[in-house]
């Protein structure tokens, strides 16, 4: 990338002063990444010898080195200075640097001139020419990795739980693997810094991943021929089991992939990790059987989150995080109360943190770990399927659309047995609220589904109001028409990267 800053540019990052942080931020980012900054030869210098604070010009001429010349650029025309106007002194050197975009010779030019920023609108070069907050925003898109987070887990260095490495949590690995084997390679771990998500509960380490993006010839996965990220380590203590941290964390890991554009996600397992591979199983991890280093037969478990590979034609849990939407897909909206929204969507934009996230109460609220949850009401609704489409309208509060998944199965329910055979780990409600409701009703509406995700953008009330398909204000379950999710659609509520088109 090749980016060619402007005066004003140039004297915030190297005039002797405290530097603004959005421009700091912004040359650390360049730098490390290997993009190009240039100044024009016939622009920047200029600028600054009509400087009238003598010291500050001689500053920072002495600093322009850092930067590259722009050298071979292009000559500007008699008509595009026309076209722009040279009324006053500043407006040859603005257009001067603004034809270098209009040629293509340098891919942005950052300044936070507002007169430049109208004519680069007047020219329709509006998407060129950017200030220092655009540039920023851009960069970090692009090279600053996202690493997705629940108020439960941490994301940290390895390095910050080495005093936890004697901990009789890894007893089970260092069984598998070999004390000196294992140990060693924590310390391997250590030295690369590798990073990691765990849960801590009263100082005791609850449950690890720790994770690895490797090279082809790091994992040499059969057929795969790029990059692919490695559980190392997955693993959950027991006395942890049973609050579905599994879904929680591959839920995590496939939104890391799909951030970093990697396509396979893999991890080794045995084969006596039965709950483990049936996990893996549902959510369409296909195994790899070889020889580990210690001589023992181990199988990999390799994830393909490369969506135009999918050959299934509908919903299913298999192509999860993945998913059609096309006009064979109903799409309802469904109200959730703030209380019962805080919990279910625990990583929701919606749910406020507090300091009990990692209490225990807090930690065993199940259903906010699950990737597969449960929607319980006395609704009726006949004509919902499996794959159907469900987004979650947060009332009362927020009054906004935020989290959205696919329906697994969708039943009325009239027995408490059947019932809590359904819900059980997925719901918000207790066993006593559940048999209260049933008791009460008669019957029940039994929606499960996965948690795909949250929209890019929340849909407000104002938007909401503007879609004919809410006209019941979405006080019951409201099956959306197939024009307004198109609208919703088009206006990027939905992050196209996990849509199969």
């Amino acid at each position: 990338m090749r980016i060619l800053i402007d005066t004003n540019i140039l004297i915030q990052l190297e005039d002797n002063r405290v530097i603004n942080g959005k421009f700091a931020s912004f040359y650390k980012l360049a730098i490390s990444n290997n993009i190009k900054l240039f100044y024009h030869p016939e622009a920047v210098p200029n600028d600054i010898n009509r400087d009238t604070n003598q010291e500050r010009k001689e500053i920072i001429k002495s600093k322009l080195q850092k930067y590259e010349t722009l050298e071979n650029y292009a000559k500007i025309t008699d008509e595009f200075n026309n076209q722009l106007g040279t009324n006053r002194i500043n407006d040859k050197i603005d257009n001067i640097q603004l034809f270098q975009i209009h040629k293509n010779y340098v891919d942005y030019f950052i300044t936070e001139d507002k007169g430049i920023h109208t004519k680069a609108k007047r020219i329709n070069l509006e998407e060129k020419v950017l200030n220092t907050s655009d540039i920023l925003s851009l960069l970090e898109e692009q090279f600053v990795i996202k690493v997705p987070q629940h108020p439960i887990l941490r994301e940290h260095s390895i390095r910050e739980i080495e005093d936890k490495f004697s901990s009789s949590f890894f007893d089970s690995l260092r069984e598998d693997y070999g004390i000196d084997s294992f140990n060693a390679w924590l310390q391997k771990c250590v030295h690369n810094d590798r990073k990691c998500y765990s849960l801590i509960v009263e100082n005791e380490l609850q449950a690890l991943l720790i994770y690895n993006v490797e090279n082809v010839e790091d994992h040499q996965l059969p057929n795969i021929f790029e990059k692919a990220l490695k559980i190392c380590t997955f693993k959950v203590a027991d006395t942890a089991f049973g609050i579905k941290l599994g879904e929680l964390f591959l839920n995590k890991m496939f939104e890391y992939c799909i951030n970093q554009k990697i396509n396979y996600l893999y991890l080794t397992v045995y084969e006596k990790q039965t709950q483990l591979n049936e996990l893996l199983n549902k959510f369409g991890f296909y195994r790899n059987d070889f020889i580990n280093k210690q001589g023992l037969p181990e199988i990999q478990m390799i994830k393909c989150l490369n969506k135009s590979k999918i050959t299934i034609l509908e919903n299913e849990a298999s192509m999860h995080p993945f998913y059609f939407d096309n006009s064979s897909v109903a799409k309802y909206a469904i109200p959730i109360q703030p209380q019962y929204y805080s919990t279910l969507f625990k990583d929701g934009k919606f749910r406020e943190r507090t300091l009990f996230d990692n209490s225990d109460d807090s930690i065993r609220e199940i259903q906010g770990n699950t990737i597969l949850k449960a929607y319980i009401s006395n609704a009726k609704i006949k004509t919902m399927k499996q794959g159907d489409l469900l987004l979650f309208y947060a009332s009362k509060n927020n009054k906004s659309i935020e989290p959205f998944g696919v329906v697994e199965t969708c039943q009325i329910v009239n027995n408490f047995d059947e019932l809590w055979n359904i819900v059980y780990r997925k719901t918000v409600f207790s066993q006593e609220k559940l048999s209260e409701m049933l008791q009460e009703k008669g019957k029940l509406h039994i929606i499960t589904f996965r948690l795909i995700g949250y929209l890019k953008n929340p849909i407000g009330i104002n938007k909401i109001k503007q879609l004919g398909s809410f006209k019941n204000k979405i006080q019951s379950i409201t099956k959306i028409s197939e024009n307004d999710y198109n609208t919703l659609k088009n206006e990027e509520y939905f992050d196209r990267r996990y849509i199969v088109d």
